[in-house]
């Protein structure tokens, strides 16, 4: 369509927008209604009933390429939202190759999950294990420990004891040494005495039959 303009004297404006008002039209529509009128009556007076019939022809054009419009802009709607549904699909397709992804990766984590789980089963067998072990290996080590300090304690009576022993053994031997002495000294003072009193005692009898002693005893 083309635009036409044209200049109109301004009492014609008002009277214009009234037949607009009327026809339920814009100023524009009315003008070019009036025009297409005159060149299909060839200038002459249509019937009211004509005129209600273009005037509804207008209408109806009018609305036809306003629904023409919204068509072709509800196909422009419409192209934007295909294109945006295959990008949502493509991206639905991209989201489940990644679920697809995850889910092996999960499938992963489980058995990896399980193998840990498994050996840390195992490591709390062992380190139990080790525990009851090590309680074990403590129970012998306090009772080494009160043999040990039963041991020390004879040790130490042991030890005095062989204090006192020695202490006893060197009395014994100071004593021994004294009595020494006075056997010595004994030993001695017999033997000064036997000197002495041998010369004193009588013969013996063979010894006094030899000599013919034995009267001399009588």
């Amino acid at each position: 369509m083309q635009r036409v303009y044209g200049l109109v004297d301004d009492e014609l404006v008002p009277r214009i927008d009234e037949k607009a008002g009327e026809a339920s039209v814009s100023r524009a529509q009315w003008i070019r209604m009036a025009i297409e009128s005159y060149l299909h009556r060839g200038g002459e007076q249509e019937t009211t009933d004509t005129v209600n019939l273009r005037t509804e022809a207008v209408n109806l054009r009018t609305a036809l390429e306003e629904r023409s419009q919204e068509i072709t802009h509800l196909n422009g709607e419409l192209t934007v939202k295909s294109g945006e549904l295959d990008d949502l699909r493509a991206e639905a397709e991209r989201l489940k190759g990644d679920l697809q992804v995850k889910e092996g990766d999960l499938s992963q984590l489980k058995r990896d999950a399980e193998l840990k789980w498994r050996e840390t089963s195992k490591l709390n067998s062992e380190v139990n294990q080790a525990r009851r072990e090590l309680e074990s290996l403590r129970t012998k080590a306090d009772q080494l420990q009160v043999e040990l300090n039963k041991k020390r304690d004879e040790t130490e009576q042991a030890r005095g004891e062989a204090v006192v022993l020695k202490r006893d053994l060197e009395h014994y031997k100071q004593t021994l040494a004294l009595k020494d002495e006075e056997v010595e000294f004994l030993r001695g003072h017999i033997s000064q005495l036997s000197e002495k009193i041998t010369p004193a005692l009588p013969p013996g009898q063979e010894e006094a039959k030899a000599k013919s002693w034995w009267q001399f005893w009588k």
